[in-house]
């Protein structure tokens, strides 16, 4: 079993034919089955991506959210259409509806959206205003209500996320026994996996880049069960980082490039 690992492809920015340039792509690898972890379109347009891929690429695709794929969206809205997406589409499936995947070999995927979480760098003094808090309402709708409001709103949105991912950790750890635990999330769970330019991003950014409540999650299991590995896999900041905070605990992160999508790497569980 191969799996083929993509981040944050933002296939919105390619016309038709480029688009199924980068499926070809795909395509001439050997996977069997597609990981995403984010970033894969906006809100307008991510089902009917979502279905294309899986019509031209006829393998199942394994896929969490990002936050561009809320933009100019609601999130309970956009939620939705992955639920029913998962439902009704037999090669799709978002792991927060479609639950603990068995990947054979021992081995299960596991994976919520994750949200930037405040709570790295210096939320209080940092200038930074990302699109996320124009282009995604309920980020809007804190947002407007001032900078507290916001962190707010970002902490419960991670927090929701974290509580969710743990529990379902929890529950195919002690149902399943795996020996291998492939994680897929969007925000990178730790500072040291959140690199801007080769280095650990600087305070002004890291709130927006992190989420320190889904690493605070993923070491207590990881701690927890010494004789599991456990790899993470996230994207967002769009440079590559490795971090390994535990020898039973890897988390890797994708690089990207607007109208360059690419394979992150292939994975033998």
């Amino acid at each position: 079993m191969k799996l083929i690992w993509l981040t944050d492809i933002h296939l919105n920015f390619l016309n038709i034919n480029q688009r199924m340039d980068f499926y070809q792509e795909i395509r001439a690898n050997s996977g069997e089955r597609i990981l995403i972890s984010g970033d894969i379109a906006e809100a307008p347009s991510v089902s009917k991506i979502l279905k294309e891929m899986a019509q031209i690429l006829q393998k199942p695709i394994y896929f969490v959210l990002g936050n561009h794929d809320y933009y100019s969206g609601q999130i309970d809205v956009v939620r939705s259409e992955m639920r029913d997406l998962t439902k009704n589409e037999a090669l799709l499936h978002w792991l927060p509806a479609s639950g603990v995947q068995n990947l054979g070999n021992q081995t299960i995927l596991v994976g919520e959206d994750c949200w930037a979480d405040g709570r790295y760098g210096d939320y209080t003094n940092s200038r930074v205003s990302l699109n996320d808090s124009h282009m995604i309402v309920d980020l809007y709708q804190s947002n407007i209500l001032g900078k507290y409001s916001l962190l707010d709103k970002m902490q419960q949105l991670a927090d929701q996320d974290a509580q969710k991912l743990k529990i379902s950790l929890k529950k195919a750890l002690k149902n399943q026994r795996p020996e291998k635990v492939i994680i897929l999330i969007h925000i990178p769970p730790f500072k040291e996996c959140c690199l801007h330019e080769g280095k650990i991003s600087s305070d002004d950014f890291l709130p927006f880049f992190s989420s320190k409540v889904t690493g605070d999650v993923l070491l207590e299991i990881a701690q927890e069960n010494t004789n599991v590995q456990f790899l993470a896999l996230c994207g967002h900041t769009h440079s590559t980082a490795i971090w390994q905070p535990r020898d039973n605990f890897t988390v890797k992160t994708g690089a990207a490039e607007y109208t360059k999508p690419q394979i992150q790497e292939i994975i033998t569980p």
